[in-house]
């Protein structure tokens, strides 16, 4: 049994409990769901559809995905949105095909509710139907009629795994900022039409219909014709297939009274569909939006069939679902394609567009008759409505959340879609920004190609469409924003009118990242992003909560905006420190000791196994450690950043590093042919782990030795500084181990004298060097974090002992070297505590006052420095 309970009110915790991911429900559900796909795998028509929805995912998620379990994963979510979708609207006894195709909405005129998707392959398994029935029977145990639109978000939210999310670039929009910007955004609300071209559960959506529906009240709209106007003029897109299920549910409940009263049928205009248009062709020789059907699965072909529709076509949404239709009734029918031609004329589809259809006809036959033909219809008619859209009327408002999805974490083939748009556009990272397009993302980009899509122009004696996005704050300040900033882009331009500014270490909870809203308008002439924001400040009992509530703990004031960075090298010691060796994934380098018992141990090749830590990856966490022994020349001590405290080296790590003396790094193969065959057991075993977790792309052995991180540490050095890369406090030692090796979250410089040594240390342990660069760093939920090369945007100098001020530097810091060697520190001491008794020593010392003095001093006046800085949080070492 998977239930107990026979009515369960509708409320998240319940669902999700009984439901969701983590349930009985849903591992009982999943484990009959992969019965069900083995026994349809091979169907040609279930086999379409799992490649299509792989692909979709490809534009997803920006990178190849897919497996079983997601597609299962999938399949579940589907089918209970769809449940909850029934229930919401208080349809009940229908049948597993009318459930998941939608028969009840469109016999009440709802259509585009709920329709077949990818995900009906389910009703040709043995099982399928009572799979889906039983799962609707556990869905209606709920209250599901009393479902608000903030259930459906909290809902979506639970249900859909958070590392999908992440690799969406999903960062959720609260309700109360949700109903600001679009207050803001529609000043006009019963005249304007608007589109969220990345809905996810309807937020956006939600409040812009329930102004609309307001305006059109109150401007004495008969309220049978209101929910045909809404749905007219208020439109989103989606990419996620189950967050497209919810964001209907969530516009139904905004029409609210009004759909009730409706006079006639209405088309929900939430679609599947790619806002960026990366499916369609548009140059010289093609106007077509393209779709492109996989060859069948073990096929020795390597390109799919295309269906193409002239994009003139897509422009005329009802001509074209006519058209989709006819293509269907033609085939089945047996019709030749002429005959299917004659058909066209007769539903009024221009001469230039036929001989197109009639290649696309031949193709959608074929697949027809191979048993690959049902979802066409679904596919086609979300693609074109962003064409449809872009190349009708378009709109007054564009607004919403668009995906933050990171440029390091899409595939290479978005990367190129990605550069390609961006060049296009003129928005670009500049070539002396290039070190920066890892740190892109496609929020920017996705603002600018929606101001070219979907925008209404601007023109002489008319004002252009609005845009109001929620975007990262480092739009407002980063370099890899640069060129977004100036509104002039190539093509289309835009001024930004406005800003607000909701720093997360200000307003709480809110986003993981520092957060801005952008108000811009498509103009003749570009305006850059304003010098004066509104910035928000509050502290909100919870995430999502109400406009009215939030405006009870959250102020807003004017302020000026973040200033932009420049990353540009002020120092000369910048080329002289290097990231140490990339030594990942941690259990297949990181090893401690075994006890060899009453036999003891070999001193040649000490018993080792790897080291295990709750920090791990979770793809390694499941592994068993790597056990072996190992010639004790390749066991080195490894510095990490908890190996080291400000001017203390903590306790390091041991580690398997194969490399010779002379620098060269070892494979497997290669240690074999030395004769370190222990080594080369290890590394074989290792190196084998690796290529089942990873890409591919390269060995154990280059990524540990990733861009010579590892080469360059040989011929070790006796005396080297080194600093940690990332932390809220910045922490530098002296190592003096020439056997150490240092890894990558520490950058490192060899240095010839200890004076030097020292000075170095002054200067990257100070915090009025981290108060000048904390501008420039990243920030996360903690605030800022990384520190990198930052500091050598500072203009230290290099050292020079018979400047008086770099000698006095030298004997601070070896004064606080002396200091921290004298805190008592026991082993085991995690290196967080052992930091903080450090500084407390230094503070109660004098010594960290003196020190930052002297480099205030070294550096000169901050020429950013605020007129009345404020006080700065507490900060916790990490």
């Amino acid at each position: 049994m998977i239930a107990v309970r026979d009515w369960l009110p509708a409320d998240a915790p319940g669902i999700t409990n009984e439901l969701g991911r983590r349930s009985v429900a849903f591992a009982r559900t999943h484990a009959l769901l992969r019965t069900a796909w083995a026994a349809v795998a091979g169907d040609p028509e279930a086999a379409l559809k799992r490649q299509l929805w792989e692909r979709h995912l490809g534009f997803v998620y920006g990178k190849a995905v897919g497996g079983d379990d997601l597609w299962l994963q999938h399949t579940y979510l589907v089918i209970l949105a769809k449940a909850i979708a029934a229930g919401a609207m208080r349809i009940h006894g229908r049948s597993p095909e009318d459930l998941l195709d939608g028969r009840a909405f469109r016999d009440a005129g709802v259509h585009g509710a709920v329709e077949e998707d990818f995900f009906g392959w389910i009703l040709g398994a043995p099982e399928g139907p009572a799979i889906v029935a039983s799962l609707a029977g556990h869905a209606a145990r709920f209250d599901l009629g009393s479902v608000d639109v903030d259930l459906l978000k909290v809902l979506y939210e639970s249900l859909i795994d958070p590392e999908q999310r992440h690799d969406l670039g999903e960062y959720y929009t609260p309700d109360w900022l949700a109903r600001k910007v679009v207050r803001r955004a529609l000043d006009a609300p019963a005249a304007q039409s608007c589109l969220d071209p990345a809905c996810g559960s309807g937020s956006f959506l939600f409040h812009a219909v329930r102004l609309k529906r307001e305006a059109l009240a109150a401007a004495g709209m008969p309220a049978g014709a209101v929910a045909a106007a809404c749905c007219a003029t208020v439109t989103g897109f989606d990419v996620h297939p189950v967050a497209v299920i919810f964001a209907r549910v969530t516009y139904l409940l905004a029409l609210g009274e009004s759909l009730l009263a409706r006079e006639d049928a209405i088309s929900l205009p939430v679609y599947l569909g790619d806002a960026l248009q990366w499916n369609v062709r548009r140059d010289a020789v093609e106007q077509d939006l393209v779709v492109v059907a996989p060859p069948p699965p073990g096929s020795r072909r390597t390109g799919g069939s295309v269906l193409r529709f002239p994009l003139g076509l897509c422009a005329d949404p009802a001509l074209f679902d006519a058209v989709v239709a006819a293509l269907h009734d033609a085939s089945e029918a047996g019709r030749d394609a002429d005959a299917f031609l004659g058909g066209l004329a007769a539903l009024g589809v221009p001469a230039e567009h036929r001989g197109t259809l009639r290649a696309t006809y031949l193709t959608y036959d074929r697949l027809r008759r191979a048993g690959r033909d049902h979802v066409w219809g679904f596919v086609a008619r979300n693609l074109s409505r962003p064409v449809a859209l872009s190349d009708g009327a378009r709109v007054d408002v564009v607004l919403g959340n668009p995906p933050w999805l990171a440029y390091r974490y899409m595939s290479e083939d978005m990367q190129e879609r990605f550069r390609e748009t961006a060049r296009r556009l003129g928005v670009w990272v500049g070539a002396d920004e290039a070190r920066l397009v890892t740190q892109t993302d496609l929020s920017g980009l996705f603002l600018v190609r929606c101001a070219e899509l979907y925008a209404r122009p601007a023109g002489p004696r008319r004002r252009g469409g609005r845009l109001a996005m929620v975007l990262p704050m480092a739009a407002l300040s980063r370099g890899q924003y640069r060129a977004f900033r100036t509104g002039d882009w190539t093509g289309v331009r835009a001024a930004f009118t406005e800003a607000w500014m909701l720093d997360n270490q200000a307003v709480a909870p809110l986003f993981r990242v520092p957060t801005c809203v952008l108000f811009a308008e498509v103009a003749e002439r570009a305006r850059p992003t304003p010098e004066r924001v509104t910035a928000f400040a509050g502290h909100l009992p919870f995430k999502d909560a109400p406009e009215e509530l939030a405006d009870r703990h959250v102020t807003a004031g004017p302020a000026a905006a973040p200033r932009a960075v420049d990353f540009a090298a002020a120092s000369p010691y910048r080329d002289r420190f290097r990231q140490g060796a990339t030594l990942v994934p941690r259990m297949l380098c990181l090893v401690e000791r075994r006890d060899g018992g009453r036999l003891g141990a070999s001193q040649a090749a000490p018993a080792v196994r790897s080291r295990r830590s709750n920090l791990e990856d979770p793809r390694y966490r499941a592994l068993d450690a790597l056990e072996g022994a190992v010639e004790r020349r390749f066991l080195r001590p490894v510095h990490l950043g908890e190996s080291i405290a400000p001017f203390r080296v903590l306790q390091p790590f041991e580690g398997i590093v194969p490399i010779d003396e002379a620098g060269t790094v070892l494979d497997a193969r290669q240690a074999g042919n030395r004769g370190f065959g222990r080594l080369a057991d290890w590394m074989e075993r290792a190196d084998g782990i690796w290529q089942r977790t990873s890409a591919g792309r390269m060995t154990l052995s280059q990524r540990w030795n990733f861009h010579n991180g590892l080469a360059n540490q040989f011929p070790t050095r006796c005396l080297r500084v080194v600093f940690s890369k990332s932390g809220q406090r910045p922490a530098a030692c002296i190592v003096t181990d020439e056997t150490a090796i240092i890894d990558h979250v520490l950058y490192w410089a060899d240095v010839a004298v200890g004076i030097e040594a020292h000075y170095l240390l002054a200067v990257l342990n100070s915090d009025t060097v981290r108060r000048r660069i904390v501008h420039l760093q990243a920030r996360g939920e903690q605030g800022a974090r990384h520190f990198d090369k930052l500091m050598f945007t500072l203009p230290i100098p290099l050292f020079d002992g018979r400047i008086q001020l770099h000698a006095d530097l030298a004997a601070a810091a070896a004064e606080a070297e002396r200091v921290a060697g004298a805190v008592p520190i026991e082993p085991g001491t995690p290196f967080q505590r052992a930091r903080r008794a450090i500084r407390a020593a230094f503070a109660a010392d004098g010594i960290a006052a003196r020190m930052d003095a002297l480099v205030a001093d070294l550096l000169g006046p901050d020429p950013f420095a605020p007129e009345a800085a404020p006080a700065e949080p507490e900060l916790e070492e990490a």
